[in-house]
């Protein structure tokens, strides 16, 4: 059974350069190795603890894990926060002669990341660590997340980003929401490969028809189904626990998750953005120059 693995990364970059291979590279960094019809992708923060939306892209679409505990520090404590609330609850703790596992223990009690196994072998070793994650929904429609794009001569617009459900088919017509454009998939490509169509799971590169590289941004979706975006979202805001009171009130708020970073005002339980933004399930709540910056998530109530 083919297998699509997709991981996320913190402070263990040397680890990661010793099993994959450097892909796309921007904010994130995302990595990539095929063994047979298996692939592995890894997604890095290259600008966190700098940029924090470096982080929550970089954690969005990870099924599993790999968390270097090199520094026990307040990055480390973000990457726990973000963790818990995105419930990531599938995870390795890279550990080594060095590392204070008692301290260690102490930090992730009651979080996801308690859970995790302690990893203490060498970066090759740990490619035949078993896998529970799921490639996506191959029974959904198509729905496709692009995470980078550019323009090629000769080839025009690309996008690359994966298949979160059903199958990319090369000629399929499909929604670019939130625009509600109409695009084509002239073609697709997985690890360098042309291919006629990319199950759930995939990574995937895509040759668009009737799309301009203006007219993408990350968190892009290529669906089934138009749908609009919103300039509100109302639903259950939950704190998360280590968030003290004063960072709970209303006021400006970013909006973080589905490859998306924007601003709005938090009300009760309504936020209202400065731009519109499409109405997905759920999306972390960041206060930029605050401690920690990610203080919760809104359940949005419309799903």
């Amino acid at each position: 059974m083919t297998e699509s693995r997709i991981y996320f990364s913190y402070g263990s970059e040397e680890f990661v350069k010793e099993i994959a291979k450097k892909h796309t590279e921007s904010d994130i960094t995302i990595y990539g190795r095929k063994d047979g019809d298996d692939t592995m992708t890894i997604f890095y923060p290259a600008k966190f603890p700098d940029k924090i939306q470096s982080l929550t892209d970089s954690i969005f679409l990870s099924q599993c894990s790999i968390i270097g505990t090199g520094s026990i520090d307040r990055a480390l404590g973000e990457v726990i926060i973000a963790s818990d609330l995105m419930e990531k609850k599938n995870g390795y703790l890279l550990t080594g002669e060095g590392t204070d596992t008692s301290l260690l223990d102490r930090l992730l009690k009651n979080s996801v990341m308690e859970g995790y196994e302690k990893f203490t072998g060498r970066s090759m070793e740990f490619l035949s660590k078993p896998w529970n994650g799921k490639s996506g929904n191959p029974e959904g429609p198509t729905s496709i997340i692009i995470d980078h794009f550019f323009q090629v001569k000769s080839v025009g617009t690309v996008a690359l980003g994966f298949v979160l459900s059903g199958t990319a088919k090369k000629h399929q017509n499909l929604y670019l929401n939130p625009s509600g454009k109409t695009a084509q998939i002239k073609s697709i490509q997985m690890n360098d490969i042309d291919v006629e169509f990319a199950p759930a799971g995939s990574r995937v590169g895509l040759a668009l028809k009737n799309v301009d590289v203006d007219q993408l941004e990350r968190g892009s979706m290529l669906e089934e189904e138009k749908r609009d975006a919103t300039d509100s979202i109302e639903g259950e805001i939950i704190f998360h626990r280590a968030v003290p009171e004063p960072l709970r009130s209303d006021g400006e708020v970013f909006l973080a998750g589905h490859l998306r970073y924007q601003r709005g005002f938090m009300a009760g339980g309504n936020i209202k953005m400065d731009k519109p933004i499409l109405p997905e399930g759920e999306y972390l709540l960041v206060r930029p120059n605050s401690k920690p910056r990610i203080i919760g998530k809104i359940r949005n109530a419309s799903f």
